[in-house]
C-alpha cells in the first residue's frame, strides 16, 4: 500500500566556446551540468529479507530500498586542443573536471531495535542481521582526466606504400571522494591504436583495444576492511579484418575477432589483500573467427 512520488525539475545550462588560433588549430572550452537519476527499483521503497534457516554469513543482509534518495548532480569542465594536418588527419589532446553531488553511496549498519520496529521484524529472528541500503554522500567526488586522439592518412609515403591509416587514442581518469561511491565498471586507463591498408581491390585492418584494471562494485561485511572491491584485470584485444575484391559484386572477407584469446580475471581485494588471496574467477570468450563470401547484385 505504499505510494512514492518524485520529480525532477532543473535547469542544466552548457557554454562551449571555440578559438581559432591557427589555421590548423583550434582551442575549445566547455561547461556543461548533468543529473543521474537513481535506478527505479529504489523509489519501490521494498525490503528484502534473508533466509533464516541458512548460516549467517557476512553476505546475509536485510536490503532496503531507500525511495528517499536524491538524483545526483554535476558540474563539468573540458579543454580541448585541435590540431588538423594539411591532408586527412587530426591530432587532438584534452582534459576535464567533473564534480558530483549527492552521489550514490552504499552503507551497512546492525539491524537497530528502532529499525526493526519501523518495519515490524522480529528481534529474536533478524536482530543478528546487518542492514544493507544505499544513500547520497554529504561530501563531493571529484573526477579528472586527460584525452588523446590521433588519426592520420600517410600519404607521405612511396606510392608502393599510398594507402595507409593510423590511429590512436587514450584516456586516463581519476576518481577523488568516499570509498563507498558507486562507480561500478571505472576503468582509470584504456587505449586503442590500429593500422589500415586500403588498395582498390583489397583492405586490411589491425586493431589492438588496452583497458586497465577496472573498479567494479564496493565490497562491505564483517571483518571487511574499508576499500575492498570487486576488480577486473586489465587486458588487451587484437582484431584483425580484411576484405579481398573477387569481381566488382562478390568479395572474401574475413573478421578475426580476439586473435591473441585474451582472458578476464575477476578479482576481491583490499589495501591489505595479499597478492594470492585476490583471485576469484577467470573468464575466457575465446578467439572468433569470421571468414565467408559476401556479394551485392
Amino acid at each position: 500500500g505504499q505510494n512514492t512520488t518524485k520529480e525532477y525539475l532543473r535547469l542544466f545550462p552548457n557554454l562551449n566556446v571555440s578559438y581559432l588560433l591557427r589555421e590548423n588549430l583550434t582551442a575549445r572550452l566547455a561547461y556543461y551540468q548533468s543529473v543521474g537519476r537513481p535506478d527505479f527499483n529504489q523509489y519501490a521503497g521494498g525490503l528484502t529479507l534473508p533466509d533464516t534457516s541458512v548460516p549467517v554469513t557476512s553476505n546475509t543482509v536485510i536490503s532496503v530500498n531507500n525511495a528517499g534518495i536524491k538524483a545526483w548532480t554535476a558540474e563539468s569542465y573540458k579543454f580541448r586542443l585541435e590540431y588538423y594536418f594539411d591532408r586527412v588527419g587530426a591530432l587532438n589532446i584534452g582534459g576535464f573536471r567533473r564534480e558530483f553531488r549527492n552521489f550514490f553511496g552504499s552503507v551497512r549498519f546492525p539491524a537497530t531495535p528502532e529499525f526493526l520496529a519501523f518495519y515490524d521484524l522480529d528481534p529474536d529472528e533478524y536482530g543478528m542481521y546487518e542492514v544493507a541500503t544505499n544513500h547520497n554522500l554529504s561530501t563531493r567526488v571529484l573526477m579528472t582526466g586527460l584525452e588523446f586522439d590521433y588519426k592520420q592518412a600517410l600519404t607521405f609515403l612511396p606510392p608502393w606504400a599510398r594507402g595507409v591509416q593510423v590511429f590512436a587514442n587514450a584516456t586516463s581518469q581519476r576518481v577523488t571522494g568516499d570509498d563507498t561511491v558507486s562507480f561500478a565498471g571505472f576503468i582509470p586507463r584504456s587505449m586503442n591504436w590500429g593500422v589500415s591498408l586500403t588498395r582498390p581491390r583489397y583492405n586490411v585492418r589491425v586493431n589492438w583495444n588496452y583497458r586497465g584494471t577496472s573498479r567494479n562494485n564496493v565490497v562491505t561485511g564483517a571483518s571487511i576492511e574499508p576499500g575492498t572491491f570487486n576488480w577486473g584485470s586489465k587486458r588487451l584485444y587484437v582484431d584483425v579484418s580484411g576484405e579481398y575484391s573477387l569481381t566488382r559484386r562478390v568479395a572474401l572477407f574475413a573478421n578475426l575477432r580476439n586473435l591473441g584469446d585474451a582472458t578476464e580475471d575477476q578479482q576481491i581485494a583490499g589495501p591489505s589483500t595479499p597478492a594470492h588471496a585476490r583471485f576469484r574467477q577467470r573468464l575466457d570468450f575465446g578467439s572468433l573467427w569470421t571468414i565467408g563470401v559476401k556479394g551485392s547484385f
